[in-house]
């Protein structure tokens, strides 16, 4: 646990580096209000809204769509809002979340947080020398390009940040769960980042000075890590 916590102490340095002096519509995830909700109401709103892109079982049947199945609902609750606010890039989730009312917002992040990841391993997988490369950046970074451990973050197994919990006021709340997430999804997110498309909130931000040090073989190789821990260790 120690470790973990150390581990985290450089991306917050990249954090401050990364944050803009002014930014408007800015969000710091780090004070958020627990997420509460209604899970069994948001069931039944995913089954109108969102079974065809993100699955029954929030598992989603396109590697361009995320799986939601136990992801955090303060993150995705806040991923929502911003979708809601314009502040995510254009996509058909801005159209749809637009009449969405809040509590219904919250019931639906309260219920996937719910559910049991259930991925399956990608079918083929990728070149095992990818993997290595992708689990090294994973647990230990690269010093040498100033990219600190993705785990500092979103835990060991990376299934989220071990203090995540602790306490009302714990920071790491909104930290997303990455283990088997959609490659395609990971890769296309971390792009976005060092494009800058999303820089928006304190998660943003990080991210941002993260990503602006991955090339694209190193981005390929951590979401193939991601999507293949399925096979790699047992599921939760």
């Amino acid at each position: 646990m120690k470790r973990l916590c150390l581990l985290a102490v450089p991306v917050l340095a990249v954090a401050a580096f990364a944050a803009p002096a002014v930014a408007e519509d800015f969000v710091d995830l780090r004070r958020i209000e627990p997420v509460s909700g209604d899970a069994a109401a948001g069931a039944q709103k995913a089954a109108t809204l969102c079974f065809a892109c993100h699955g029954a079982d929030g598992v989603s049947p396109v590697p361009m769509f995320p799986n939601l199945a136990g992801q955090r609902a303060d993150y995705l609750y806040q991923e929502l809002l911003r979708y809601k606010s314009g502040s995510r890039p254009e996509s058909a989730m801005t159209a749809l979340v637009q009449p969405i009312e809040d509590a219904d917002l919250r019931n639906l992040a309260v219920h996937y947080g719910s559910l049991t990841p259930n991925v399956p391993a990608p079918a083929e997988p990728p070149m095992q020398d990818v993997l290595a490369r992708g689990g090294t950046l994973y647990r230990e970074g690269d010093p040498a390009r100033g990219v600190p451990p993705c785990q500092g973050c979103h835990g060991t197994d990376a299934k989220g940040h071990p203090l995540a919990d602790a306490d009302t006021t714990s920071p790491y709340r909104a930290y997303p769960l990455l283990y088997g997430q959609h490659a395609a999804y990971v890769a296309t997110r971390l792009r976005d980042y060092r494009s800058g498309a999303l820089a928006h909130t304190s998660n943003d931000f990080i991210m941002n000075a993260v990503a602006q040090r991955l090339d694209d073989a190193s981005i390929d190789a951590l979401a193939a890590w991601l999507a293949n821990l399925p096979a790699q260790s047992p599921s939760r």
